[in-house]
């Protein structure tokens, strides 16, 4: 039994994963068949309840022998309409009536069937091969519809609506992945935009910072000439910087395409780039910055880096400093020339990290401490993401005296981006 049942169920497979075309063909086939058989079945039938209808007569027919030969029931002669019109007139009403409905029934009886196994072969054609595939096509598309994309539209068959059935499924996937992207793609465009509003917050502070102290100090006479021209010169110099920060952040699509263009310069010059934002946020709120520099700091030591990108996280982390520090900022930076790191460290005596934003402060749009400034809650993720570019890591955590702690890394090594 159950070699049957198995050749039985293979037999079933060959059938379902039979194509359209030769399924259509099996249908016909075996409705033509079926016809062929039923017609031959009712005619022989017919013919059974005529001769027995013309037996009732046989004395009627007596004059249709030919040379002592009874025509009857050699139907081929009996046919004849001549013959049967003549003796089909001795019939009575009701055998008459009869021999009537049995001819129709006879003649007509193969267009019947041949009719009615074409109809049922459409049916059952339809019931069997299509209905179930249609059904699942059009639950797929009105779950796609109402935006339910997780649905599986699946027809254990090989034929055509199997292959259909399949690529139905291949779209939603391609859908999926096409959402995947978009949203990815508004994601990363929002976070562009709240990156590029967040990152032009400090610089403008910078600003307002030296206008702050020419306002302040100018009017007393307390600026030389020569000071004025400096800071003047240091203003136009992170106009330009955000002029160009604009243009990158224009050309680009989300932060993940920032491009890090490291140029040699000395480590002096970053120091006193880091003094100088240090100075004009020291003009702005009852914050003491100060800076510790390490012995490096008076050396020519030569370095790849790129500028933009190490005072936008200075920025960031001295912005973020400011917001919860409570008198004092300490800023350290260091060249670590074993390593080929620049490092940047900044601590301020404010309450420090919880174990949640120990874990989450450098997700985008995280709001430390559940705060209920407006901010864009940003800053550390650009931070982490601009030192991972500049090949470095941005790391967080509370000092030992109180207070937060946040040191960003970058790598100033030349072979890190030079082609070679």
């Amino acid at each position: 039994m159950d070699w049957i049942e198995e050749k039985a169920e293979q037999l079933k497979t060959w059938i379902r994963d039979l194509t359209f075309r030769k399924a259509m063909l099996a249908y016909i086939a075996a409705a033509a068949l079926i016809s062929v058989i039923l017609s031959a079945v009712t005619m022989t039938v017919c013919y059974r309840f005529e001769s027995i209808i013309w037996n009732k007569y046989a004395d009627m027919m007596q004059h249709n022998e030919v040379n002592g030969v009874l025509l009857w029931p050699d139907w081929s002669i009996a046919a004849n309409w001549n013959i049967w019109a003549k003796d089909f007139a001795g019939f009575k009403g009701h055998d008459r009536q009869m021999m009537l409905i049995l001819d129709i029934i006879r003649v007509w009886c193969p267009f019947f069937y041949s009719f009615s196994g074409t109809v049922a072969a459409v049916f059952l054609f339809y019931r069997n091969r299509l209905k179930r595939p249609f059904g699942i096509l059009k639950n797929g598309a009105e779950q796609i519809r109402k935006n339910n994309l997780d649905i599986h539209v699946t027809y254990d068959s090989e034929d055509e609506m199997g292959q259909l059935c399949r690529s139905f499924d291949m779209m939603r996937v391609e859908v999926i992945h096409n959402k995947e992207e978009l949203w990815q793609m508004i994601e990363g465009q929002k976070r562009l935009n709240a990156a590029f509003a967040h990152d032009l917050r400090t610089p403008l502070t910078v600003l307002k910072g030296y206008s702050d102290f020419l306002a302040r100090y100018i009017p007393q006479g307390k600026v030389s000439e020569q000071k004025m021209l400096d800071t003047l010169k240091l203003m136009s110099s992170h106009l330009d910087r955000l002029e160009q920060f604009s243009r990158t952040m224009k050309g680009i699509r989300s932060m993940e395409e920032r491009p890090v263009n490291p140029e040699e310069t000395g480590a002096v010059s970053i120091y006193a780039e880091i003094r100088e934002i240090i100075f004009a946020l020291n003009q702005i709120k009852d914050i003491e910055i100060t800076l510790d520099c390490a012995k490096e700091a008076q050396t020519g030591q030569r370095i790849y880096v790129d500028k933009n990108i190490v005072a936008e996280v200075f920025e960031n982390l001295l912005s973020n400093a400011i917001r919860y520090a409570v008198c004092r900022i300490t800023v350290s930076a260091e060249y670590d020339s074993a390593e080929g790191l620049f490092l940047l460290a900044v601590s301020d005596d404010g309450p420090g990290f919880t174990q949640e934003d120990l874990q989450k402060a450098t997700l985008p749009y995280y709001r430390e401490h559940g705060e209920n400034e407006e901010h864009f809650g940003i800053g550390l993720h650009i931070c982490a993401l601009l030192c991972g570019k500049h090949g470095g890591t941005l790391s967080i955590a509370n000092s030992m005296y109180g207070g937060a702690v946040v040191t960003a890394s970058f790598n100033c090594l030349y072979n890190i981006y030079s082609e070679s």
